[in-house]
C-alpha cells in the first residue's frame, strides 16, 4: 500500500512539474516566434527597398547642391521627408534637416515624375541649401528604413 501511495505522489508531482514547464515554455516560444516574424518582416522591407544616387552637383554661386536619387527597389518609399541627408564638405560633416521651401542649412525635394509618393522607378530631386565652396563633396541619402546611397562629386 505504501508503494502505491508513493507511486501516486510521484505521478502527481511529475504531472505538476510537466504542467509548470509547459506553462513556462509555451508563452516564451510564442513571444520568440513573434519577434522572429517581426524581424523577418523588417528584413524583407529593407531587402526590397533600394535607392541609387544617379547625379549630384553643386553651385558655389547659389549655395545649392542638387542630388537626383532613383528608387530602384520594389517598394514605394514613404515618407520622403523622413529621409536623412548627410553632406561631407571640404571642411565639415553636416546633417541637413528637411524644410519645405528650404532657404538655409536644410533640404527640400520634388518628385520628378509628379505625384506625392516616391514610387518604384521614380526619381526624386533633392535641393540642398548650404554653404558651397570649391572642393570635393560626399552626399549620403538614407531613407526611412535606413537603406542608403552615397555619391562623391566636385564643385
Amino acid at each position: 500500500m505504501e508503494k502505491a501511495i508513493t507511486s501516486a505522489i510521484l505521478i502527481i508531482a511529475s504531472i505538476v512539474a510537466v504542467m509548470a514547464l509547459i506553462n513556462a515554455v509555451i508563452p516564451a516560444a510564442g513571444k520568440s516566434s513573434g519577434a522572429l516574424l517581426m524581424a523577418n518582416a523588417e528584413a524583407a522591407d529593407r531587402i526590397s527597398t533600394d535607392i541609387e544616387i544617379i547625379h549630384a552637383s553643386g553651385n558655389a554661386t547659389t549655395n545649392k547642391i542638387t542630388v537626383w536619387v532613383k528608387n530602384i527597389g520594389n517598394k514605394n518609399i514613404v515618407p520622403v521627408t523622413a529621409s536623412d541627408i548627410i553632406v561631407t564638405t571640404p571642411s565639415d560633416v553636416i546633417r541637413l534637416r528637411y524644410d519645405s521651401g528650404c532657404s538655409n542649412e536644410c533640404w527640400d525635394f520634388s518628385i520628378e515624375e509628379g505625384g506625392s509618393d516616391w514610387d518604384k522607378t521614380a526619381t526624386v530631386k533633392f535641393t540642398l541649401s548650404t554653404s558651397v565652396v570649391t572642393g570635393v563633396y560626399n552626399v549620403k541619402v538614407s531613407v526611412v528604413n535606413a537603406v542608403s546611397a552615397t555619391k562623391d562629386f566636385s564643385v
